[in-house]
């Protein structure tokens, strides 16, 4: 199968996993507890306002009726208005996606740097002291919640020491420097965890790898200790690794939820759960899309990477 009509059936089957998940989320979002029209009015408002307002946002009408109107305005690209303050959701959501990108991006990077290395070593240095200190590091950071890596970041490097800002976002455009001091500590309180979790990843596959005949074939062919590690040990370990990297970029988003509220940053973890609270049903659901097209699109981009670091796999088969 080739790389074009392999990405148009991925693409038609992510259309059909964003549906059913808008679908769900559609239907979910109405079974809490809470009416919008009177969480917006207050609990004092009396019952013919908050029938008059429930009209006026449609609530009032049967909800499959609700339902079908949404989807109509969602394949036209439209996200419906937001109950709460009516403003269109998706310029709310792409207000908010920077901070929450720039968080998630970054942490990711950190985690990368730390667990490659981690694990490599690891898995060379199996049972020797330098192994014991890559698994004790990536056990603390696997049980260490991001939020609460964030507190403890901010009590010692923003607090204590007054190395970089404490709270508040600051975007790219108005200069590298600043946005990296105030993201680099939520980044980091987002990367340690996932990096954890990737780094034992790393230690197992390049210990299952090493073990393998052809690694023991290349050292009796009298290449270099490196050439055999990188070449021929790493490249072919990558492949559960990156399957687990994109798995768990769930961990690493929902990390960045947590991390905002600490950090007092509006992004989209901000959003959805301001938005819960206030029943701001359009919102949260053009929240959960978003990320589940995120989720969806590293799924395709796993899958395409494949085939860059081992040729003999095929799209739409085995090797």
């Amino acid at each position: 199968m080739g790389l074009k009509r392999y990405v148009a059936k991925r693409v038609a089957h992510a259309a059909v996993v964003i549906y059913i998940v808008a679908t769900v989320v559609f239907f979910a979002v109405r079974a809490i507890p809470g009416d919008p029209a009177r969480v917006l009015l207050g609990g004092d408002a009396n019952a013919d306002a908050i029938a008059a307002l429930r009209e006026d946002m449609g609530l009032n009408q049967p909800l499959y009726v609700q339902y079908l109107r949404w989807l109509g305005d969602l394949v036209r690209g439209d996200f419906g208005q937001s109950v709460f303050n009516d403003q269109p959701v998706l310029d709310m959501l792409l207000g908010v996606a920077e901070p929450t990108a720039s968080i998630a991006a970054l942490g990711m990077v950190i985690a990368i740097l730390i667990a490659l290395p981690a694990g490599i070593v690891s898995s060379v240095k199996r049972y020797q002291w330098e192994d014991y200190v890559a698994t004790a590091v990536s056990f603390v950071g696997i049980s260490m919640p991001g939020f609460w890596i964030g507190i403890v970041l901010l009590l010692v490097f923003s607090a204590r020491l007054g190395l970089v800002p404490a709270f508040g976002y600051v975007s790219i455009s108005e200069g590298i420097v600043p946005w990296f001091k105030h993201i680099i500590l939520p980044a980091i309180a987002v990367g340690l965890p996932y990096g954890g979790i990737l780094m034992r990843m790393t230690r197992s596959s390049m210990m299952d790898v090493l073990n393998e005949d052809y690694m023991r074939t290349a050292r009796a062919k009298g290449l270099s200790n490196r050439l055999v590690l990188f070449k021929h040990g790493l490249q072919n370990a990558l492949i559960p690794i990156i399957t687990i990297a994109g798995i768990l970029l769930g961990v690493l988003l929902g990390g960045v939820v947590a991390v905002e509220v600490v950090f007092g940053i509006q992004g989209l973890g901000r959003l959805l759960i301001a938005s819960i609270e206030r029943r701001d049903f359009p919102v949260i659901q053009g929240a959960v899309i978003i990320i589940s097209f995120i989720f969806v699109a590293m799924n395709l981009l796993v899958d395409i990477l494949y085939t860059s670091i081992n040729p003999r796999i095929k799209y739409g088969g085995g090797e």
